[in-house]
């Protein structure tokens, strides 16, 4: 429980950087995912937990090449636009999962157009179909992403979340810091 203790408070510690301190989400090391929709028993055991909202957590961790990101929120088919924020103050990056990847960089409010499958460099399990007549898909437990870590080109980034299900779309996280008018972690990888 002490160890516990000691990994959940150096998560949310201060980090000194060019003499000032920032705060943050130290992402912790781990081991590597099966990238599968299913929290597998032990799989994210060594990952940050972040509780997002009163029902949604994103789980993070990551090794020499990858940063994981799982996102649970209540069961559910739904889609996750993953938003990550590199300090490029032109180019957000967007990656879709539902039951079609896409990736695409720019400003809320002015996206290109989806083109899909064009991912690189990053995958996500995507909504399995169970029946083409009538459209039914089964239900997920979570998204999971595995993104390069040089894909990233930062160490420090800002993470936000618009989760869809059906036609409700919700933005994690529900507090945080603010910038373009919505909620963002901040990760330190």
């Amino acid at each position: 429980m002490i160890w516990i203790a000691l990994v959940g408070s150096l998560v949310m510690a201060p980090i000194w950087a060019k003499g000032k301190v920032v705060r943050g989400i130290l992402v912790p090391r781990g081991t590597h995912v099966l990238i599968d929709g299913k929290l597998g028993p032990g799989e994210w055991i060594d990952a940050c937990q972040v509780a997002t909202s009163d029902s949604t957590t994103i789980y993070l961790k990551r090794d020499a090449k990858y940063l994981y990101i799982a996102v649970r929120p209540p069961a559910g088919v739904f889609s996750v636009d993953l938003y990550l924020d590199r300090g490029d103050p032109g180019a957000i990056l967007d990656l879709h999962a539902s039951a079609k990847l896409g990736e695409r960089e720019g400003r809320f409010g002015e996206w290109q157009a989806w083109s899909w499958w064009n991912n690189r460099d990053w995958a996500a399990n995507v909504v399995r179909v169970a029946t083409f007549e009538p459209r039914e898909f089964l239900t997920d437990a979570v998204k999971e992403y595995q993104i390069g870590v040089g894909r990233l080109r930062a160490r420090h980034i800002w993470l936000s979340a618009d989760l869809q299900k059906s036609e409700v779309i919700k933005a994690v996280p529900s507090q945080g810091a603010e910038r373009y008018g919505r909620y963002w972690l901040e990760l330190r990888l």
